[in-house]
């Protein structure tokens, strides 16, 4: 069979597409990636094809791709989380083909699936439900020549029983590590913190030590900022901490509300990064301002909004170009 599989968004393999491909190829079918939506005049006749999207805000391009290949199977937590390879296309393999991503060196896959928590603006309880292990690291990673560099996918890593071990293992292989989803900073112990610190923890290219967790509601300050300080006290540094800020969802958030969060992580000395739940023109500007370090430059807030969000347009003196640092790396979540 010819199979086409087409990945709409993601900077890092879709691990989803990975599995497709492993099926099919070992069955000696044919199998082409693609990263657009849009058929091709000279393509062969496809006997599969199968489309995967994670941001909702791409599926604009699935709704394209759908009428490219209107007999695809489609899917992905853009599209619709209940879809499931197993449900919908019937493939229940867990081996995954790095085939068609060359310069990937990583190893990228779970070691547990589902979350302790029903945050109403997740997608992972409906799509995955309780936590369960999933897979040890040694089968995680690819094996030699690879490098000993791990993506995890874990949504709740520490939520599962067996975190201890994968702990061990991650730590007596000397792997570097990127909890791409997150650590959640709110539950940390001292004895997860110590685990945290424990590893090489790193950011999606492996080039610098990176942490990521989040601070979606102001409510949670406290819960929060005990556990970046644990994070601490076992050796993490603030500035290796990168905060996910979820702005544009609770009914009654208020613009003080960002500034106060954003304030609080800077003044920790840990990496803001506004995301916003509504794309509006506001909450886009609001995070420009902070991603691009224009915050940190002493740009204020009002000067920034008053220049329509645009940097070429604020006033003379406010207008150099930020460097850009560190902080534009986003991992995953």
């Amino acid at each position: 069979m010819n199979v086409l599989i087409v990945q709409l968004d993601g900077k890092l393999p879709n691990l989803a597409l990975m599995r497709v491909a492993s099926h099919h190829r070992n069955q000696g079918d044919t199998v082409l990636l693609r990263k657009n939506e849009h058929s091709r005049l000279w393509d062969p006749e496809w006997d599969r094809v199968y489309i995967s999207l994670i941001f909702t805000k791409t599926r604009n391009k699935g709704e394209r791709a759908v009428k490219s290949w209107p007999n695809a199977f489609i899917g992905g937590t853009g599209w619709d989380e209940k879809v499931t390879l197993e449900k919908t296309c019937g493939i229940v393999s867990t081996g995954v083909d790095y085939t068609d991503h060359p310069e990937f060196q990583q190893s990228i896959g779970f070691t547990q699936r589902g979350c302790r928590l029903k945050c109403p603006f997740c997608v992972v309880p409906t799509k995955e439900g309780k936590v369960r292990p999933n897979m040890t690291i040694d089968q995680v990673w690819r094996g030699y020549p690879w490098p000993r560099e791990l993506i995890l996918l874990d949504n709740d890593f520490f939520g599962q029983e067996d975190w201890r071990a994968r702990i061990k293992e991650i730590r007596d292989g000397e792997f570097k590590v990127n909890f791409s989803q997150g650590i959640n900073a709110r539950m940390l112990t001292e004895e997860t913190a110590r685990a945290v610190a424990s590893v090489n923890y790193r950011n999606s290219d492996m080039t610098r030590r990176q942490i990521y967790t989040a601070w979606d509601n102001r409510k949670d300050e406290r819960r929060l900022f005990q556990g970046l300080e644990t994070l601490v006290k076992h050796g993490v540094l603030p500035r290796h901490i990168m905060v996910y800020m979820l702005i544009g969802y609770w009914v009654n958030e208020t613009e003080e509300d960002r500034l106060h969060r954003q304030s609080q992580i800077r003044e920790f000395g840990a990496i803001p990064y506004p995301m916003p739940f509504k794309r509006t023109r506001e909450l886009v500007g609001f995070q420009r301002w902070v991603v691009r370090h224009y915050d940190k430059m002493g740009v204020p807030w009002d000067v920034f909004k008053a220049a329509k969000f645009q940097p070429e347009n604020l006033p003379e003196g406010w207008d150099q170009g930020p460097d850009p640092g560190h902080d534009l790396d986003v991992g995953m979540m």
